[in-house]
């Protein structure tokens, strides 16, 4: 039975479903890629060198921006032939887009009237502005269904979100919004608060889901499961997909202490572009590099594979507004060794987050925040934290504490941090009722204040 509601899915529903709202290519495009993830990494990357080949020209004849970036710079779009050549091009980012999207980064080919106005969640503070269209919408669902299928979800077998702000699904209009969800068979949980008076209902409504997969944020689904943990719950989903933020290895082992052990799969996304996933070989994630080229940058240079960088787009199927050579502002490390699985796509063997996630210390050096998430988790009486470095030399712990805390855990936390940072460190703790999420609900652990703004990038950090 359930193999002949996924046929009917795949083959009838969601075909019909999506050329009646203009997403006609989701299906068709996730065939594409169902066979492309098998290709050798060779005929991936002359994949993405045509792609490229057929933008670059496409983008120099329709977009003001980049037909000056090439005229300034005395080149043409044949000096751009492969992936390598991509240094020739500026790296842009998030201010430059939305300061230019509304014309000079818009392509001029596009009605405007067949344009969709489009932003991030802005979850650090700063929103992207673009356009986009429904063919780049429906690309990038497929891609999105590409990614929970390595999980081992079929069409029509029941899933669940746990989330604040709801994505709108494929379709995007109320009704037929909902009769989506009854087919595809979709729960939604709305973690507006997020506490242990209200804990037991949420574990209650997985269970009333029968999921076999659930999609939630890293910091949402991982205090659920602490708690879970805490106090003996187990509800068996056996594939748990995680986004949004990064997942470190403490709230992975916690998630799969609650849910089902070796069945944590992250996923990483940013501004509007399915990027990686993990496969069910858990060994870093795989790249989207059908649709996504992903340079590794340091100092404004590549850097070698296995070094860590800021994460670098470009998007070989976007056009309403170009994102080539895009610095998300993520930081990570790329691996292009094979995969047990014998998928040819590249991989990001760690995303470590934001830049803004990364602090520096008072001696110029980049730390990465992981080992600390696991280091809280020691000390029960810490229900939740922040941790916000306002200068190079000064970090403002903020926690949520219950009975048991003492000051000797306030010491203990003090010189664990000075480890790392150094002795000169000053420290500020802070105490509170709760740790506010953004707007869209996401829970963030850590914060440098330090390094803002998209002029920064990850080099040398001199103390002030």
């Amino acid at each position: 039975m359930s193999s002949l509601y996924t046929h009917f899915l795949r083959n009838i529903v969601l075909p019909i479903g999506s050329n009646l709202v203009g997403y006609g290519e989701v299906m068709p495009h996730l065939r594409r890629l169902e066979r492309s993830q098998w290709w050798s990494p060779q005929e991936i990357r002359e994949l993405q060198n045509r792609k490229l080949r057929r933008l670059i020209h496409h983008v120099y004849r329709h977009v003001p921006f980049y037909r000056r970036v090439f005229d300034e710079r005395g080149l043409t779009p044949d000096d751009i032939r492969t992936t390598d050549d991509l240094v020739k091009l500026p790296i842009v980012d998030k201010r430059i887009i939305t300061r230019h999207y509304q014309e000079e980064m818009r392509d001029h080919s596009i009605p405007k009237s067949k344009l969709i106005h489009a932003t991030s969640s802005g979850s650090t503070g700063e929103k992207l502005q673009y356009w986009t269209t429904r063919r780049q919408k429906a690309m990038k669902w497929a891609g999105m269904f590409r990614w929970w299928e390595l999980t081992g979800y079929e069409f029509g077998k029941p899933y669940a979100t746990f989330q604040v702000s709801p994505n709108r699904g494929l379709v995007g209009l109320p009704v037929l919004e909902k009769l989506e969800w009854l087919m595809l068979r979709h729960t939604w949980i709305t973690p507006f608060v997020m506490n242990e008076e209200i804990f037991d209902n949420y574990v209650r409504e997985l269970e009333n889901s029968k999921a076999v997969m659930l999609r939630a944020y890293a910091s949402v689904i991982y205090y659920l499961s602490r708690y879970m943990v805490e106090h003996g719950y187990n509800v068996h989903i056996p594939a748990i997909t995680t986004t949004g933020e990064t997942l470190t290895p403490h709230m992975r082992e916690t998630i799969e202490q609650a849910f089902a052990p070796g069945r944590v799969f992250d996923d990483y996304g940013a501004d509007g572009m399915q990027i990686a996933a993990e496969c069910d070989h858990h060994d870093g994630m795989h790249i989207n590099a059908e649709t996504v080229f992903v340079e590794i940058i340091r100092d404004g240079e590549r850097v070698p594979e296995g070094e860590l960088g800021e994460i670098v787009l470009t998007n070989l199927d976007a056009t309403a507004v170009p994102f080539i050579r895009y610095n998300v502002q993520d930081v990570g490390i790329l691996d292009t060794s094979p995969c047990a699985c014998g998928r040819g796509l590249p991989r990001f063997s760690h995303v470590e987050g934001r830049l803004t996630d990364m602090f520096v210390t008072p001696d110029g050096h980049w730390l990465s925040v992981h080992q600390f998430t696991g280091f809280f988790s020691k000390f029960k009486p810490v229900r939740a934290f922040q941790v916000i470095q306002k200068e190079v030399d000064l970090i403002v712990v903020k926690m949520v504490v219950e009975e048991g805390y003492t000051e000797e855990d306030e010491r203990t936390i003090r010189e664990r941090f000075r480890q790392y940072v150094g002795p000169d460190t000053r420290f500020l703790f802070e105490y509170v009722d709760e740790i506010p999420a953004t707007p869209t609900g996401k829970r963030r652990f850590f914060i440098s204040e330090v390094i803002t703004g998209t002029e920064n990038t990850l080099g040398p950090v001199n103390r002030p």
